[in-house]
């Protein structure tokens, strides 16, 4: 069985950013200031700081941290490298600058970025993982295993290295291993709502009620999050629970009226599970309505229709299906169907 995995490289991405984040030596970025200085926007804070203490290569670097996250990169880039030229022994320059170049895309100066880091502090507990992140996201297992391997004789502590070994595993299909180092992680994590979320799906394609739990813990770390809503719903629908899928589904469309696949999901329980076909055409009509080039929806209101005896509606929705989709073979068959 194929389990569902988070979408892969995004999630990596985040956590490569975002991880054991501050200098290289672990400690957290200078936020000296005053209340007041928040208050103003972050930019116009950290151009006030440089110039009051343009030689401070961390501010420099917290600018550029700035500048990336929202995809202003060649100015990250300059700042980045203004850092390095100040201070080029610190660990922690490098590793910003290897965040950058992922994002670009380029993974070997990327890597490049780390081994420099590396260099100068060969135990550097920021690079190593950010290394072995960067070997998960190319799909090099061996060297993802082994520079967990070396972050945990390292740390042992480390719930995000466990995190990249159960993701690793789980991409080799290796479910109980991964099982295991996803639940390691959430153990020294409590809050890790990635893993949580993965063993939530884990589980949900298991078909294992632990599934529910694992969702509903993520939902309580994130509750502005959508995502975990969605795959209990998911997973209540798939698992015959009807009343608690339409429960969750309805929470998601108090948070986003109109997320399309929730409204989608409704009207498949309504034909399917409910069998209240007239409630269905108006879920699918409302997913047409946000988006019209959503086949699915063309051919489960064709079909509704079909079940309802108004086999000429049908037809326009077995066709229009297939003007988006021309290959939609449930289509073709609802088509040859109406044509006996």
């Amino acid at each position: 069985m194929r389990i569902p995995l988070l979408l892969f490289s995004y999630t990596f991405v985040i956590l490569f950013l975002i991880s054991c984040g501050g200098s290289g030596d672990g400690s957290t970025e200078n936020k000296s200031g005053t209340s007041e200085d928040y208050k103003k926007h972050p930019l116009i804070n950290l151009n006030e700081k440089i110039n009051n203490d343009s030689k401070n290569d961390k501010l420099y670097i917290e600018r550029a941290k700035y500048y990336l996250s929202i995809n202003e990169i060649d100015s990250a880039f300059r700042d980045i490298f203004i850092a390095i030229d100040i201070n080029d022994q610190d660990p922690g320059h490098f590793n910003t600058l290897s965040d950058i170049y992922l994002v670009l895309g380029n993974p070997d100066k990327c890597k490049d970025a780390l081994d420099k880091a590396l260099k100068i502090d060969p135990n550097n507990k920021q690079a190593i993982q950010k290394l072995a992140e960067l070997y998960l996201i190319l799909q090099d297992y061996d060297k993802t295993y082994e520079t967990v391997n070396k972050a945990l004789e390292a740390d042992n502590f480390n719930p995000i290295a466990y995190y990249i070994r159960g993701f690793a595993l789980l991409e080799q299909a290796d479910t109980l291993g991964a099982i295991d180092a996803l639940k390691m992680a959430v153990y020294q994590d409590q809050g890790f709502y990635d893993a949580y979320l993965q063993l939530g799906l884990i589980f949900s394609a298991l078909q294992n009620p632990l599934a529910a739990e694992y969702f509903n813990t993520a939902i309580n770390i994130s509750p502005e999050s959508l995502e975990p809503y969605y795959n209990l719903g998911l997973y209540y629908q798939e698992n015959g629970q009807v009343k608690k899928a339409i429960s969750t589904y309805r929470m998601i469309l108090e948070m986003q009226p109109h997320h399309v696949n929730t409204i989608y999901n409704l009207g498949y329980i309504n034909l399917v599970y409910v069998q209240d076909f007239e409630t269905a055409i108006g879920f699918f009509t409302e997913v047409i309505q946000i988006e019209p080039s959503y086949a699915g929806a063309y051919y489960n209101r064709g079909y509704t229709y079909e079940m309802l005896g108004k086999n000429n509606l049908a037809r326009e929705d077995y066709k229009k299906t297939l003007e988006i989709e021309t290959n939609y073979t449930k289509a073709i068959d609802g088509l040859n169907r109406l044509d006996r």
